[in-house]
């Protein structure tokens, strides 16, 4: 050991820290004033809430990103399951995602997504890629768009892979119409909530509504399989989450 520090450790950081700018000049320059404007509204123009509730809402979109993305997994997997018997059936091999293998009626509905998601694949792991690379390429959407994004009108193909497929992988709701109406909302509820935290968007009405944001992922996991609904989803993370939330505003009283 020669005393030297290694180069990474060599930033010149030390030499700015004495004119570091208030905190809510860096609070604007970091999270554009168009988002602390939100924060400092919902505060009352108190400055130091502001920034405390813009940094518990990028915590609270971390919780709902973990906790969701339990639901998210177990929807994937569990239609991915349901595929790859369509798959067997129709055309001898579970493979669905292959080039030419996805049966008829995926195929209509998405193409497109499968071939993009061998393509981001094909990026990450080279030409040798496997069905399951592909299978964690596909957005969310995806997996909505196959049960059906808009309850509001007829869905021939969804209702079709439903019954022939689909009904199987939510072996907890009915398997009619309803079910698949039932899956597709609480779907629907979930991404909008899941988009809204990854753009890290004020999240004040999932935080009133945090109930709705629990029961619709209890409902997915157990339309699923029961055993899914205790043991990794977290209904306290969330509901504490927004008990920090309610904690910071109190101080406004």
């Amino acid at each position: 050991m020669d005393g030297t520090h290694p180069i990474p450790y060599d930033t010149g950081y030390h030499e700015f820290m004495e004119q570091s700018k208030s905190d809510l000049q860096v609070a604007l320059k970091l999270c554009s004033e168009a988002r602390l404007s939100r924060y400092l509204r919902a505060t009352n123009g108190n400055e130091n809430l502001a920034i405390l509730l813009c940094k518990q809402n990028h915590a609270f979109a971390g919780t709902l990103h973990q906790q969701i993305g339990y639901v998210e997994i177990a929807v994937r997997n569990t239609i991915d399951r349901a595929l790859r018997q369509l798959s067997l059936q129709e055309n001898g091999s579970e493979l669905w995602t292959e080039e030419d293998n996805a049966p008829t009626i995926i195929y209509k509905i998405i193409r497109a997504p499968i071939a993009n998601a061998r393509k981001r694949a094909y990026k990450k792991h080279g030409s040798t890629i496997t069905h399951d690379d592909v299978v964690s390429n596909l957005m969310w959407g995806t997996w909505i768009k196959l049960v059906g994004e808009d309850i509001k009108i007829e869905n021939e193909l969804q209702r079709q892979l439903w019954q022939t497929a689909l009904a199987n992988a939510f072996p907890n709701v009915t398997p009619d119409e309803n079910g698949r109406k039932q899956i597709s909302r609480n779907l629907c509820y979930l991404r909008e909530i899941r988009n809204r935290a990854a753009h890290f968007d004020n999240l004040d009405d999932a935080a009133k509504h945090k109930r709705r944001i629990i029961n619709a992922s209890l409902f997915l996991l157990h339309a699923i399989d029961d055993d899914f609904t205790h043991g990794w989803f977290d209904p306290a993370a969330i509901r504490n989450a927004v008990k920090q939330r309610d904690a910071i505003l109190a101080n406004l009283k």
